[in-house]
């Protein structure tokens, strides 16, 4: 009789489908990322081989007429990696055109990722809701 370690089944997270736009279908407790909200996200690695990613993600919302009004923007980070599970660090540098924005640091496990949807675990004072997105292939943002 043979056995199967369950470490052995987790299939590493790709973060090559990280970049993308995307929309909050469900916020969970935290207050960061509305329901709704469109978060463009920008990524590259940060070291050949090394496997860190960051980037820039940069949330919008839809008006009643279909356009796209950009809100705030952020930076971010993947360093570590927990359990197969990418530990996202979110830097908020403020509204767009501010003279004074307020910096915060949101952190984030990445719990599953597909081409087509995405949750984040919240790893913030204590709070572990879970943040669920759908990509937005219909939406295009002009850079």
């Amino acid at each position: 009789m043979t056995a199967c370690d369950d470490k052995e089944d987790i299939i590493p997270i790709d973060l090559n489908l990280f970049a993308g736009i995307w929309e909050v279908v469900s916020e969970g407790d935290q207050n960061v990322f509305n329901r709704e909200d469109i978060l463009y996200i920008t990524a590259s690695q940060i070291h050949e081989g090394y496997g860190g990613y960051h980037g820039y993600i940069t949330t919008c919302f839809l008006k009643y007429d279909k356009t796209l009004i950009h809100d705030k923007v952020f930076t971010w980070s993947i360093r570590e990696v927990d359990n197969h599970q990418p530990l996202l660090d979110v830097v908020y540098q403020g509204e767009l055109d501010s003279e004074d924005p307020w910096d915060g640091n949101y952190y984030y496990k990445i719990t599953k990722l597909t081409y087509t949807h995405m949750w984040w675990q919240v790893n913030t004072n204590g709070d572990n809701s879970t943040i669920k997105f759908r990509r937005r292939n219909d939406i295009q943002i002009e850079e």
